[in-house]
């Protein structure tokens, strides 16, 4: 779930209707920045990710249920 928060008196309040928030659960909020942040880590992981392609062969197969 995502959605747009404002603080405000020192309360966090949704700027958007929360459908499926439960009363009591604890949720993260995070600030456009470390979002950002985030994607491009996301982004540079999966760009990565094709440099170990050598690996994906039936000799190594076995590591793969490690």
């Amino acid at each position: 779930m995502s959605i747009k928060i404002a603080y405000r008196d020192g309360v966090f309040e949704p700027l958007d209707d929360v459908e499926g928030a439960k009363l009591g659960a604890i949720y993260t909020a995070f600030s456009d920045e470390e979002l950002r942040d985030f994607l491009e880590t996301l982004g540079w992981l999966k760009a990565a990710d094709k440099s170990f392609d050598f690996w994906d062969n039936p000799a190594d197969a076995v590591y793969d249920t490690l």
